[in-house]
């Protein structure tokens, strides 16, 4: 771009609008950060079977109906013939766990399919008559003079809920869920978690003292098309080492049973699910990790994405922000850029761009890239983990301080500008700078300064090397230097790579100038010549 389309460029970005007010350049945008891994919970819908999918392995324990489990007795003929199933029948359990936020425990109480309903749905979960309505009695049911009765949303002596065996007793320590007892004053029965008392391990625990700080969710639902009760534990990871004395571990092994029936729904017994154990491990799901983020990046876009890793230069990255990405979270001691780290980063603002971006300078002498047009690859990771992986194509020009031409134009060089815009971002914000020796390692005058290399190898040590004398000022050369011809050798078209047109002639013109005379400040030492 030639210097009056910038000019005019940088003229119409700041142009005032009609009514004489000038546009905002940058509008406040609310960036929302993507999680790089997929949330392990479960959502509640009153469906154990879809909520705990069988298939999810490691991730969902099932413990299975078997033979000790007590199943609901409808003692009279007749009312088994309406009933058929009642709705505390327990026929498995299912159990996940998240160890995010100091461990959760999900539960889904699993119950027979309802021989009274077409669709082969669930019975509801406290529907004692099995009416489709957990709330109300069946008259045909109430005919039969057998006092049963249906309070609604567990209400009177319903009960139904899980119980925690943590030490291999046989009888739970902690219960969850509604409790058998009746809340004074009519009062709404509400979901607990609580310290149990289970007078044996075939006998259902009541529950004792409360413990709210490890009360999640309860879902139930009256409702054929959601009908199992669903509930969580959380700060599971707590109270299991408050019961156990020990950390939780993924080979932890705790032991889980059920329990629901009600005192009156006549001649219907309770339901009973013994303990079986679970393997931490196995309930706890291993996370999917997201795709790395891969945000727009642009290297030296000041300089026609052209570097020169044959000297000290500064080459800088712009990581672009998206609507979900903010690149403020990227953790600066986790960025490479093809072997190099940053010396130097802060927030940039592109103009007429909504989202903030953020610069890292990396010295060029540390990439390691070949000569000619060349991907170099941005690796990093966000400050909570997330990966962040972009690339973009450059052109190396090694030992580019000897262009001239075309070539020179492009590359913008301004000899000492770059480290004396480093120094005034270490004095205005000294966190800034990641590497403070780039600072110290830093030209101090001039073009010369800026690609003479940090030291001279004379080789291995002799006599002859002894007596050697440097002298790094311009006056060391006193007289015409008979320099050997100095070579740079860009892959082209020709060679594999694919240059633009108008580069590649720049380039070539570079190349026809190299036997031009080099002056002082452009002479490097080496053993080898």
């Amino acid at each position: 771009m030639s210097l009056f389309a910038r000019l005019l460029q940088a003229v119409r970005s700041w142009r005032r609008g009609r009514g004489g007010i000038r546009a905002v350049r940058t509008a406040g945008i609310a960036m929302e950060q993507l999680d790089h891994r997929q949330m392990l919970s479960v959502t509640f819908t009153g469906n154990v079977a879809t909520d705990f999918p069988a298939t999810q392995t490691p991730g969902v324990v099932i413990l299975p109906d078997n033979a000790n489990v007590q199943h609901p007795v409808i003692g009279d003929p007749a009312l088994a013939n309406l009933v058929g199933v009642s709705g505390f029948d327990i026929n498995s359990l299912r159990v996940s766990y998240s160890p995010e936020n100091n461990g959760t425990l999900f539960l889904g109480i699993e119950q027979p399919a309802n021989p009274n309903d077409p669709l082969g749905r669930p019975v509801i979960a406290s529907d004692a008559d099995n009416n489709g309505n957990s709330g109300t009695v069946n008259p045909a049911v109430s005919a039969l003079g057998l006092g049963v009765q249906d309070p609604a949303d567990f209400g009177g002596t319903e009960f139904m809920g899980v119980y925690l065996d943590f030490l291999g007793t046989g009888t739970g320590q902690i219960v969850a869920g509604f409790s058998q007892n009746v809340p004074a004053g009519g009062a709404a029965k509400v979901f607990q978690v609580a310290t149990a008392s289970q007078a044996g391990p075939n006998v259902a625990p009541t529950f004792v003292t409360p413990l709210p700080q490890f009360q999640g969710n309860i879902y139930t639902q009256n409702d054929p098309n959601h009908p199992n009760m669903e509930l969580s534990i959380v700060n599971f990871d707590t109270l299991y080492q408050q019961v156990t004395g020990s950390p939780i571990a993924p080979t932890a092994v705790f032991n889980v049973g059920a329990f629901a029936g009600s005192a009156q729904d006549g001649p219907i017994s309770e339901a009973f699910f013994p303990a079986q154990p679970v393997l931490l491990s196995a309930a706890t799901p291993v996370p999917e990790v997201c795709p790395p983020i891969s945000p727009p990046i642009l290297i030296n876009p000041h300089e026609h994405r052209i570097i020169d890793n044959a000297h000290g230069d500064l080459v800088r990255v712009y990581v672009q922000g998206t609507s979900g990405f903010d690149p403020s979270t990227i953790d600066p001691a986790t960025v490479e850029l093809n072997g190099a780290s940053p010396v130097a980063t802060k927030p940039y603002q592109f103009p007429r761009s909504p989202f903030p971006s953020q610069m890292f300078a990396f010295r060029a002498s540390d990439i390691d890239a070949e000569p000619g047009l060349q991907t170099l690859t941005f690796r990093a990771k966000t400050f909570d983990g997330q990966e962040v992986i972009s690339s973009n194509v450059v052109v190396n020009v090694p030992n580019s301080a000897q262009a001239s031409g075309r070539l020179k134009f492009l590359m913008n060089r301004t000899g000492q500008s770059q480290y004396n815009s480093l120094r005034r971002l270490a004095a205005s914000n000294p966190d800034a700078i990641l590497d403070p020796s780039i600072l110290g390692g830093a030209p101090t005058s001039g073009l010369a300064a800026s690609v003479a290399p940090a030291r001279v190898n004379l080789g291995p040590a002799t006599a002859a090397a002894a007596s050697v004398i440097v002298n790094y000022s311009p006056s060391a050369v006193q007289g015409p230097v008979d320099l050997p011809r100095q070579v740079v050798s860009i892959p082209t078209a020709q060679s594999g790579s694919k240059l633009p047109s108008r580069l590649n002639r720049s380039m070539a013109d570079y190349l026809d100038q190299v036997d031009a005379p080099v002056e002082d400040h452009d002479l490097v030492l080496s053993g080898a010549h």
